[in-house]
């Protein structure tokens, strides 16, 4: 039996959606390959962006990047131009040099030594500049660049240059500038139209920087697409959603990923071509004062501007603009191509209703599919409007022209309705993550779970958030990393537990022991077809744990890094307690000592070290002894579940620091709110709850309004340049010994959703 190829994928965030879509295309190559994948996100090497800058410990993620060796991987893709966008070259170059002895390829960076697979920058940013100046008549056009320590920064700066002299346009330097690549750009473009007023347009290098532009231009007043013309590079995955959308550049990295890696063999082989390029496309939206849509242009790209549509032709148009590379998508390609077999037979048929209701099953089809995994509703959107368009025009009958307009707008209605699944999706899976983490942690905590740890429930519930495989590896001993760059993981790990569809096992102490390079493959790994396999480091502040590794399709790893940095915080606890139980059995000879030291770790297990406040155990514990103290019953008390909003967005665009400083000020808000005698912990992540026994009746609404007079306090006080806010729900309720403290935390968690839902609404409305 021939053995399957491992290959290994390096890349920074997964939750960054440009490296999450190039894990996608790598996926999708390596399932053409019936190869294995294995993926190591770590972060940024050199100077990170504004999103990590100053962050204590995000060096520890990168102890990801040394688990590649000769034994676990055959070739490593590396996500190069993202990984060290920030580094120099001898930085650069010493990072590829600690990469095990097998063949390398560079992604999105080409590197003196190495293959690449780059992106093809000019066709798409001269379009882009070209498209500014020769239908819109832009003439002073600024230029936000990328650090110049990056290759796709310098190549597209010397694009804008040569594309300006090309039409006759000075170079001005005055007019360039330079930001990092992330949304933290507001500041230089400001400085941008400070020195040159009279610009009529920007052109950025990538998607993340526009963003900062969108709010430098609105602080000023000034409209994009109105006053001032805009465009971006990358095609992000949010540039389709500012108002107004922004004109970009696509650059698929799902396409360059997926290239790269189906051409493996060719590469481990050594007849591969040392460089390789994927293609970049306009794509026009309002930024640059442009409709949205433009039909003909739409129908000259779809091959449908003729008479005499080539269904072949035009199958093979429309799979390259929805799929790029993935010209085979499988099932997806198939009933796409019934589909557009239905509509080229509806520009000449005398049948329109039957095929139209053809063209409405194979939509079904469609929308059940993993289409949207692959491409994007505005792709298949335009797809649409384009057909529309050309069916329209294929006909001089009235009636025929109403029936394909019903039943394109019953086309449009589904593919709109399709996308709320999704989001409903997500965030019940959301609430499962929250759910499973709870569940854990009570168990793991709550429970009698004598003197070991109890590793087999840090897995429980993982396979419900599409975890098809877990695999919890600790190392031994006391293992530290203090920022050393050539830390180097210990050559064996424990193999602690795995989670196996619903089955959970831990393993004996003789078969835990296994060396680190096989974390991927081993004995207790079983099954024979190919496998996607992601690892994520377990670590608090400089203390290395191990690893998780999960295997499941890319398109779940939504939650790989929360879950992680959850087990984590649990592991420490956890190490803690053991440290306790430890404690507690040596200090039995000596009682006074015992007591000291007890007390003080008790205080610890239930302290949360960020906000000072009781940790879940804390409060439960506590909760627990209020709530059966017989001076307490029958009594009014009330549960406050409260929860910090768009903690994510915070820690994406303005650093972890600030979203610890966001915790901890709304650990101060709920201090301030309630007495010094209520009980009031952290719950976990960006959870808060409080319990506060008011004896006479009380009105949640005057709670919140207090709640909220402190808030305004705060925001007032520190003048942060994102609102610090939380959302709750409050519970009232009698005490009495039957009351179970879980019903009541589930009763306000409720409300606390439900809240969050007339806030949601509040905004779209």
């Amino acid at each position: 039996m021939t053995r399957r190829l491992n290959i290994g994928l390096v890349i920074d965030d997964i939750d960054n959606f440009f490296s999450n879509q190039a894990a996608i295309g790598a996926e999708q190559a390596a399932k053409v390959l019936d190869a294995n994948l294995f993926i190591f996100p770590g972060h940024y090497i050199g100077k990170t962006d504004s999103r990590y800058a100053d962050k204590k410990y995000e060096y520890q993620y990168n102890t990801i990047f040394n688990l590649p060796t000769e034994r676990n991987v055959d070739i490593i893709y590396v996500l190069q131009g993202l990984i060290c966008s920030r580094a120099d070259i001898e930085v650069q170059t010493s990072f590829l040099n600690r990469m095990p002895k097998v063949p390398i390829v560079c992604l999105f960076s080409d590197f003196k030594g190495y293959h690449s697979v780059t992106f093809d920058n000019a066709s798409g940013l001269r379009s882009s500049i070209n498209h500014l100046i020769e239908k819109h008549g832009a003439k002073d056009i600024g230029f936000v660049s990328g650090p110049i320590t990056n290759r796709d920064a310098r190549e597209r700066l010397d694009i804008y240059k040569k594309t300006l002299m090309e039409h006759g346009i000075e170079v001005d330097e005055k007019k360039i500038v330079y930001g990092d690549f992330s949304m933290a750009s507001e500041g230089v473009v400001d400085d941008l139209i400070t020195r040159n007023e009279k610009l009529d347009a920007i052109v950025f290098a990538n998607d993340s920087m526009a963003v900062g532009g969108y709010n430098a231009l609105n602080n000023r007043g000034l409209v994009p697409g109105k006053d001032i013309f805009v465009s971006g590079f990358d095609d992000d995955i949010f540039s389709v959603s500012l108002e107004p959308p922004l004109t970009t550049v696509e650059a698929s990295s799902a396409s360059l990923a997926y290239k790269a890696v189906l051409n493996a063999e060719n590469y481990i082989k050594g007849t591969a071509l040392m460089d390789m390029t994927v293609e970049t496309h306009l794509v026009q939206r309002s930024s640059c004062g442009c409709e949205d849509f433009d039909a003909d242009v739409m129908l000259e790209r779809l091959n449908l501007d003729g008479d005499d549509i080539d269904s072949k032709e035009f199958n093979k148009k429309i799979n390259r603009y929805l799929f790029n590379d993935f010209v085979d998508a499988g099932p997806i390609s198939e009933a796409l191509e019934r589909f557009i077999r239905s509509f080229v037979s509806l520009l000449t048929t005398e049948k329109k209703k039957e095929t139209l209701e053809t063209m409405n099953h194979e939509m079904s089809v469609l929308l059940r599919s993993e289409l949207f995994a692959l491409s994007t509703r505005e792709k298949f959107f335009n797809v649409l409007q384009t057909m529309q368009y050309k069916a329209i025009r294929a006909t001089n009958n009235n009636k025929e022209r109403v029936l394909i307009d019903e039943a394109f707008t019953k086309f449009f209605r589904r593919l709109a309705f399709s996308g709320i699944l999704p989001a409903n999706s997500a965030r019940r899976r959301n609430e499962r993550m929250r759910g499973v983490v709870n569940r854990q942690m009570s168990e793991v905590f709550l429970g009698d779970t004598g003197r070991e740890i109890p590793y087999e429930h840090l897995l429980k519930g993982l396979n419900g958030l599409g975890f098809s495989k877990s695999l919890l590896y600790i190392y031994q001993g006391n293992v530290k990393n203090y920022g050393d760059f050539d830390w180097r993981p210990p050559t064996s790990i424990l193999l602690k537990a795995i989670a196996d569809g619903t089955s959970i096992k831990t393993l004996t102490d003789e078969q835990q022991l296994l060396r680190t390079e096989s974390i991927f493959e081993n004995e207790f790994i079983t099954g024979e077809g190919r496998r996607t396999m992601i690892v994520s480091p377990l670590f608090v502040g400089e203390d290395v744990y191990g690893v998780l590794v999960h295997e499941l399709p890319v398109v779940n790893a939504f939650s790989v890094s929360s879950i992680a940095s959850r087990l984590s915080v649990t592991l420490r606890s956890l190490f803690m307690m053991e440290e306790q139980n430890k404690a507690k059995m040596a200090l039995q000879r000596s009682l006074e000592r015992f007591i000291r030291d007890n007390t003080k770790l008790e205080e610890i297990a239930q302290k949360d070290e960020l906000t000072g406040l009781f940790n879940r155990r804390g409060f439960i514990a506590n909760s627990e002894k209020q709530l059966t103290d017989p001076v307490n019953q029958r009594k009014v008390a009330i549960i406050c579940y409260a929860d910090l909003d768009n903690l994510k967005m915070i820690n994406d665009q303005y650093g972890h620091d600030d979203g610890d400083f966001a915790l901890r000020t709304i650990a101060q808000v709920l201090q301030e709110s309630f007495r010094e005698t209520d009980i009031i912990g952290r719950f976990g992540g960006d959870e808060f709850i409080t319990l506060a026994i008011t004896g006479a009746d009380c009105n949640p609404e005057k709670i919140k309004a207090r709640i909220e007079s402190v808030i305004r306090k705060y925001n007032d006080k520190y003048k942060k340049p994102y609102p610090i806010d939380m959302s709750t729900g409050i519970y009232k309720f009698i005490v009495s010994d039957t009351i179970d403290i879980y019903d009541v935390i589930n009763q306000a968690d409720g409300l606390l959703y439900q809240e969050k839902i007339r806030k949601k609404s509040g905004r779209t409305n």
